[in-house]
């Protein structure tokens, strides 16, 4: 053992830089595993840990406290009470009929549409307005304050709203309907189940002050919020679907939203699971890289080093114990680089984690995770090992009087590629060649790495042309429609409104896409856009298999929850709404993610079969010059009293997609500056194995005449057809297989096929770059040969 570790300290000295780089490179891919396993295994669970410590609900409705539309015995049991406790003891009824429920508790709120300024752009959802004091003791589903103030007068906000725009102390403008309400911001809460625009609802705590002078306004409908506790969670969408079921039944006419666990838990963490999937694909491609450096670095030493073992050999030494010796160096430089990349990640982290709350609102505690530790260590140093022994292996096929003489290999003669005597090429070019025909081993390093590399440019490049630069194929994939405004309307002035757009020259095009829920017979709650007539819609890639549904009888299902349920296109599905059922036939997949994978459409007649539209909401692309916020005031004015809603489209997509365009800006700089250093490490150690095998044949070269400079380039130049070829390759093979691989990241959202354009300017572009770099990267290295002096080999002899 003492010899051993002798041999290694030795072989550690005498190869420095070549150590450095493999502790760098190791360390990359433990420090992007460890941050890996940490967003997959633990960050996560940071959502299990808040629903735990708040006593979060499983199921949550927020309805509008309206019984004008209920029907039957409960309508007789009540009449003439209160309709706020009508609706409370028939929804408490149902709960406590339920054998799934474990506890609830409902409280008096103010619900409304609302938005606010986010991100540069604005966010749309449900506010559920309650009392700050209200919401501290509910005994389901709490809230907890993050930051408070002394302000007596103001609103709270949930923690996803903490900009540099908006802080305690400033002032926020609130639209509530189509009111607008300027507070003051007191501080910021967490609430797992409704503190995010992601939930289908967002709740807002207000002061005692705040809320009576809201409520006094009436620009918000009284409400009662619902949230129950059930006794497996797998279950709460199929527990959600039947208490909105109940609901609507018994008030036809009542408005109600609902999120439910399975839903909140998935769309709280969409950025976590595309950085966790980027990352994890990194860390992987890092890893393989490393890997063959290592082999190609053991190979290396065995050639080098080959007079050396021949002796070791003679003395006694069995090929285990030197094949040991190589296993104890390098599965010691791994541990250390393995150790530093895990402290590496956990600086880095913060970062991280600023980025996941940005898009969570799910704060979250850094603390030390042995197990990512662990298993990062076990993978690579189990990964190591198998490489290193399968590498060094080589040693047992060597006898003792071959090494001494530096192998059999280099006295043969038999491969000889590229002839002097016979070549046309400069010489200098042929003998780049020579040396690229016979480094077997250094094109593979290349080949791998540059493959590798390519794929993840690729990637990049596809992420900057259609997210960074311009989202607009981004949101066509995972939002669906857009526009310039929607504006949502009576359905009884509906003649009036199309008549004003059909008069102004500024609308270009004006079509119906309103969205409502409707439920799956014995599934899931799916949310239904509906058109008139979908040929007027500006995407008409949303269908993505089949086509749009024509008939009253057709519908298009979300192909995710379609090869959930089983659905073919062609099969009967029931829908129901309320007491109504009916059939329609599938007539295409979408891919749609507004509702993580549960969409459908619907033509107006489709769905005039379950229930009648009492708003509805229109679309319409304006001309060019035209100020949307402007045309929406205009329209609001002119038809005053008949318009419901106005909403600047561009304005809503842009403050929620804002955290994933900066999300993505991140991950392609780390991986272009990731990319870089790679290069830099592989080329270092495949330069300094050449110079090092190639001594003495750069020494005779000198003597010949050689230039440092010509030596220079021909040793770059030796590794330029390899850095080609596989660039080339892996950027053709990589703009095939890219869109798919990238279906697979955001699969969870619903999408299960992509058709992002390739940026083939860019990918020319960057590959032309790529090589260059490699060239350059390559020359610089081989400046040691200047320090190769002819002399002194002669008498190192």
């Amino acid at each position: 053992m003492r010899n051993s570790l002798f041999l290694i300290r030795s072989n550690l000295r005498r190869a420095k830089g070549q150590t450095m780089a493999e502790i760098v490179l190791i360390l990359l891919a433990a420090g992007m595993m460890n941050l890996w396993l940490m967003l997959s295994l633990d960050y996560k669970q940071n959502f299990d840990r808040w629903h735990q410590r708040l006593h979060a609900e499983h199921v949550t409705v927020c309805v509008a406290d309206d019984s004008s539309g209920m029907r039957g015995a409960a309508s007789e049991g009540i009449a003439g009470t209160d309709k706020r406790r009508g609706i409370k003891e028939y929804i408490s009824q149902i709960l406590k009929e339920d054998a799934r429920t474990l506890e609830f508790c409902m409280d008096d709120v103010m619900c409304a549409e609302g938005r606010m300024t986010y991100n540069g752009g604005e966010t749309v959802t449900n506010f559920v307005m309650m009392k700050k004091e209200d919401g501290q003791k509910r005994p389901v589903g709490k809230t907890e304050l993050v930051e408070d103030s002394e302000f007596s007068e103001g609103v709270y906000l949930p923690m996803i709203y903490k900009t540099g725009d908006i802080a305690v102390g400033k002032q926020v403008e609130l639209t509530i309907g189509n009111h607008k309400v300027s507070c003051q911001v007191c501080g910021f809460f967490n609430s797992v189940m409704a503190g995010s625009h992601n939930c289908g609802m967002c709740e807002i705590l207000m002061t005692e002050q705040m809320y009576q002078e809201l409520e006094e306004k009436g620009y918000a409908q009284d409400s009662t919020l619902v949230s129950v506790r059930i006794a497996d969670k797998s279950e709460s969408e199929a527990y959600e679907s039947m208490l909105n079921h109940a609901i609507s039944s018994e008030y036809p006419g009542v408005f109600y939203t609902s999120n439910s666990y399975a839903l909140v838990s998935q769309s709280r963490y969409i950025s976590q699971m595309i950085c966790s999937g980027v990352v994890s694909a990194m860390a992987f491609f890092v890893l393989l890289i490393v890997l063959v450096v290592v082999s190609s670095n053991i190979l290396n030493y065995i050639q080098e080093n080959m007079k050396s073992l021949g002796i070791w050999k003679a003395m006694g030494y069995r090929s285990g114990q030197l094949m040991g010796m190589l296993m104890l160096q390098f599965l010691g430089v791994t541990l250390l680089a393995a150790f530093l990349g895990a402290a590496v990640s956990y600086f880095l982290f913060p970062g991280v984690n600023d980025m996941m709350v940005s898009q969570t609102g799910i704060p979250y505690e850094i603390h030390i995770l042995p197990v990512p530790i662990l298993i990062t260590w076990v993978v690579l140093c189990s990964a190591v090992a198998l490489t290193v022994w399968l590498s060094s292996r080589r040693i047992r096929r060597i006898p003792p009087i071959d090494a001494l003489r530096q192998g059999v290999s280099n006295h043969s003669f038999s491969h000889n590629y590229v002839p002097l005597e016979r070549t046309r090429a400069p010489l200098s070019l042929a003998l780049s060649l020579k040396t690229t025909l016979s480094g077997v081993k250094y094109n593979l390093t290349i080949c791998v790495t540059m493959l590798l590399l390519s794929l993840v440019l690729v990637f990049s490049g596809l992420m900057l042309e259609n997210v960074i630069v311009d989202i607009t194929p981004f949101l066509n994939l995972v939002v669906g429609e857009t526009a310039d405004t929607s504006i949502n309307i009576n359905a009884g002035s509906e003649e009036e409104f199309l008549q004003e757009m059909e008069k102004d020259s500024r609308v270009e095009k004006v079509y119906l896409f309103h969205t409502q829920k409707v439920e799956h017979t014995g599934g899931a709650e799916l949310l239904t856009n509906i058109c008139g007539d979908f040929s007027q819609i500006n995407n008409q890639e949303i269908v993505i298999q089949g086509r749009f549904p024509e008939f009253d009888n057709e519908m298009a299902l979300a192909v995710k929850y379609a090869r959930e349920q089983g659905y073919e296109i062609g099969d009967e599905i029931r829908l129901s709404l309320g007491e109504k059922e009916a059939v329609y036939l599938i007539s295409g997949f979408t891919q749609i993610s507004n509702n993580l994978g549960k969409d459908c459409l619907l033509t107006r007649e489709g769905y005039e079969r379950l229930g009648s539209l009492l708003t509805l909401s229109y679309c319409a692309n304006l001309s060019a010059d035209v100020k949307v916020d402007d045309f929406n005031k205009e329209i609001s004015r002119r038809l005053e009293g008949k318009v419901n809603q106005t909403q600047n489209i561009f304005e809503i997509v842009y403050g929620t997609s804002a955290v994933y365009i900066s999300l993505m800006t991140v991950i392609v700089s780390s991986i272009l500056l990731l990319s870089v250093l790679i290069i830099v490490f592989v080329l270092y150690l495949l330069v300094r194995a050449m110079l090092s095998n190639k001594k003495k044949e750069y020494g005779i070269l000198k003597a010949l005449g050689f230039t440092t400079t010509q030596l220079v380039i021909q040793t770059a130049f030796s590794f330029m057809p390899a850095v080609i070829l596989s660039a080339i390759a892996g950027l053709i093979v990589s703009s095939f297989i890219i869109n798919p691989l990238t279906a697979v990241f955001l699969r969870n959202l619903g999408i299960v096929t992509c058709t992002f354009h390739i940026p083939a300017g860019f990918l020319a572009a960057a590959g032309l770059g790529m090589i260059v770099l490699a060239f350059g990267i390559a020359c610089l290295m081989s400046l040691r040969i200047k320090k190769i002096v002819p002399r002194s080999l002669l008498m190192n002899d």
